[in-house]
C-alpha cells in the first residue's frame, strides 16, 4: 500500500470512529467513500486548487479533515448548545451529526468548476449526491430525506466567510473549514512559489486544539511557530466564528506560540 493510500486510509478510519454509534451517519459517510462520481469531482477540486491555480489542498484530505472538525466541534457544544434541527423539533442528534458530517465531506467540490463562487457550484453539484446518499441512510423517509437536504446545502452554501449561516450545524461547518490551516495543507503552494501573506501566514501554523475550554463551552487553541500566524487566524478563522452569532458566545479562541521560539505576543494572545 502506498504511503498516501494508507495515510488516507488511516484518516477514514479515524473519522469513522467519531459518528460509530450512530447508523445513518455511517451509512451515508461509505456511501460517499464509495460513490465514483463524488471521488472524481474530489480529485478534479484538487487539479483546479492545486495545479492550475497554486491554492491548497481542496481534496478528499480536506474534506475528511473538515468532517473531523466538524464532530468534535458538535461534541464539545451539544453539552451547551441544542443543535438546530433539535431546538426546531424537525430531527434528533444523529440527524444533526449527519448534516454536520455531510455538509463538511462535500462543501468545496465546487472548486472542480472553480475557486470563484465554488460555494454555489457546491451546491449544485451535491444535490443529486445528496439525494441518493439519503435514500440509502433513510429510506422510505421522502420528507425526511427532503428536510435534511436543505440543512446540508445550506451549511455547504454558507461555509463562505462573507455567508451568515443561520443553523447552528452551518456555523460548525464554517469554522471547521477554517480549522484546517497547519502548515501541511500550505505547503504545496508555499513550495510551488505562491509566497504571499496568505501561504507564509499558514505556514506559521504548526497544530489547531479542539478542547473542552473553562470560561467558555469550547476552547480553540491555535499553535504558530511565527507570530505571522496571526494574518491567517484573524482574516479566516476568526471571521467565520464573528459571523456564526449563534455559536459565537460558546467559542474561546486563543494564539499561541510554540516552545523555543522568538517570543513576540508572549504566552498568548486572547482572540475571543
Amino acid at each position: 500500500m502506498k504511503k498516501g493510500h494508507k495515510q488516507r486510509q488511516t484518516l477514514v478510519d479515524r473519522v469513522r470512529q467519531l459518528f460509530k454509534g450512530n447508523r445513518v451517519c455511517r451509512v451515508a459517510f461509505d456511501a460517499m467513500e464509495n460513490d465514483d462520481e463524488l471521488q472524481m469531482i474530489l480529485e478534479d477540486a484538487n487539479r483546479m486548487a492545486i495545479d492550475r491555480m497554486g491554492y491548497s489542498d481542496h481534496g478528499h484530505i480536506h474534506s475528511l479533515i473538515v468532517v473531523k472538525n466538524g464532530m468534535q466541534l458538535l461534541k464539545a457544544l451539544s453539552k451547551h448548545l441544542k443543535p438546530t434541527i433539535v431546538q426546531e423539533e424537525t430531527g434528533n442528534n444523529d440527524d444533526a451529526q449527519l448534516i454536520v458530517m455531510m455538509a463538511s465531506y462535500l462543501h468545496d467540490i465546487g472548486m472542480s468548476v472553480h475557486r470563484d463562487e465554488h460555494h454555489v457550484f457546491s451546491v449544485a453539484l451535491a444535490t443529486p449526491i445528496i439525494t441518493r446518499v439519503l435514500k440509502k441512510a433513510y429510506p422510505n423517509e421522502t420528507r425526511k430525506q427532503a428536510h435534511l437536504r436543505g440543512h446540508i446545502l445550506h451549511a455547504m452554501y454558507s461555509h463562505e466567510k462573507f455567508i451568515d449561516p443561520t443553523t447552528i450545524e452551518a456555523g460548525i461547518v464554517g469554522i471547521a473549514d477554517a480549522l484546517d490551516m497547519t502548515k501541511g495543507r500550505a505547503r504545496i503552494p508555499f513550495e510551488a512559489g505562491s509566497v504571499n501573506i496568505h501561504s507564509a501566514s499558514a505556514m506559521s501554523i504548526e497544530r489547531v486544539k479542539i478542547t473542552s475550554g473553562k470560561n467558555k463551552a469550547v476552547r480553540i487553541e491555535v499553535v504558530m511557530n511565527n507570530a505571522s500566524g496571526i494574518f491567517q487566524i484573524q482574516e479566516l478563522l476568526e471571521m467565520k466564528i464573528r459571523s456564526a452569532e449563534k455559536l459565537l458566545p460558546y467559542i474561546e479562541l486563543v494564539a499561541t506560540l510554540a516552545e523555543k521560539e522568538e517570543t513576540i505576543i508572549g504566552e498568548q494572545l486572547q482572540i475571543l
